[in-house]
């Protein structure tokens, strides 16, 4: 059983995820647009902010890395995934314990929120990429412009905005 940390975020409220482009840097080899999860949370503000940082980390913008599917399949007790400097996370139960850059696992976690409200939110990422993939990084990749862009409203699904 973990024990109770004061930086306990109390509810994730799925009916405020939104993952959408919001950047777009050319300096790259071609143009490369980068994502980002808002969520609407309940809780104490240090832990929300905590939360949204992780989620919007580097690592969260690629599906071909492990970090995503390790999140996913956690072991019940312990199970954990590190994100290089961006962090780790640990599963303790139906809980899991969020450490951001400079914090280390057994401090105090920077969020504590549920297990199952992160691989929901990790699994419509994982879907969000595919479009991505789509939409954006396959014409990219044959040296057509972007003619959509993907993004998700948990009140409506979702769509590609045409550009």
């Amino acid at each position: 059983m973990s024990p109770e940390f004061p930086a306990r975020l109390w509810q994730v409220s799925l009916s405020g995820i939104s993952i959408s482009q919001t950047q777009r840097f050319p300096a790259y080899a071609g143009p490369t647009y980068c994502h980002c999860v808002l969520l609407q949370t309940r809780g104490q503000q240090r832990a929300s902010a905590a939360l949204h940082e992780f989620l919007n980390a580097s690592w969260f913008q690629c599906a071909d890395l492990d970090f995503l599917p390790t999140l996913l399949t956690l072991e019940e007790h312990g199970g954990s995934v590190h994100l290089r400097e961006e962090g780790a996370a640990i599963r303790w139960g139906e809980r899991l314990h969020i450490y951001l850059m400079g914090s280390e696992p057994g401090d105090v976690p920077d969020a504590d929120v549920e297990y199952a409200a992160v691989r929901e939110i990790v699994r419509l990422n994982l879907a969000y990429l595919c479009l991505k993939r789509f939409w954006i990084d396959g014409p990219l990749e044959r040296g057509q412009p972007v003619r959509g862009l993907p993004y998700y409203q948990a009140e409506r699904g979702f769509r590609v905005r045409c550009i």
